[in-house]
């Protein structure tokens, strides 16, 4: 089954099962996040992606990278078990099937409202487009609840951070359907050349859509 490009991560409710989870106040839990997020500038991590087949009998499991620099770019790439690679460049969201030969292209500006790592990419107050939950800590991770304040195709997502670092993003579209993603191998705030977030069409494939060059 094609994955489908904005179906990556996910979401998990978890129960506080700690007395220092019990003991921080809830503004304080969700300062910590504000800190983690005012402090990122870059990001690269492999991952391993799970989510439900389509009947939800059993679990598709991917594996890729992701290379990420604030505002406005980055690099997901799908290696295992089907090679796909999505680009933003800050402007366009290109979307690579290298299988079949085709790539997709849109302004930015036009999915940015149902991008599940909007609260990531950009340097936006998370709570102007999510309400922020603190859940609990447990196992030194401390696990955040985001529900979009505006309609989008995924519920809630769940954000895990273990000390200063990112270590899972969960996204929930239903109680069945959680596409869990968890990192390893990151490196946080390391120097990234822009140009690595230049993307042409490879020759010879079809390209749907048309890039924008600048933002009017």
């Amino acid at each position: 089954m094609k994955k489908q490009f904005l179906t990556w991560l996910g979401f998990i409710v978890l129960v506080a099962s700690s007395w220092q989870a019990l003991a921080e106040s809830p503004k304080s839990k969700i300062e910590t996040l504000h800190h983690f997020l005012e402090n990122l500038h870059t990001f690269k991590a492999n991952f391993i992606q799970t989510q439900p087949d389509e009947q939800l009998f059993q679990e598709n499991k991917s594996t890729g990278y992701v290379v990420l620099s604030r505002p406005g770019k980055l690099i997901w790439v799908y290696k295992k078990p089907d090679r796909q690679e999505i680009i933003s460049d800050s402007l366009n969201l290109w979307v690579f099937e290298p299988d079949i030969d085709q790539v997709t292209v849109r302004p930015l500006t036009s999915v940015q409202s149902d991008f599940p790592l909007r609260w990531l990419l950009y340097n936006d107050n998370i709570e102007s487009n999510f309400n922020v939950l603190p859940e609990s800590i447990k196992d030194g991770i401390s696990w955040y609840n985001l529900t979009p304040k505006d309609s989008t195709f995924f519920q809630s997502l769940e954000v895990a951070i273990k000390g200063d670092k990112l270590v899972q993003i969960w996204m929930y579209q239903s109680m069945d359907n959680i596409t869990k993603v968890k990192f390893t191998d990151i490196q946080q705030n390391v120097n990234i050349a822009s140009n690595q977030f230049d993307f042409s069409p490879p020759e010879g494939v079809d390209v749907i859509g048309q890039q924008v060059n600048n933002l009017k």
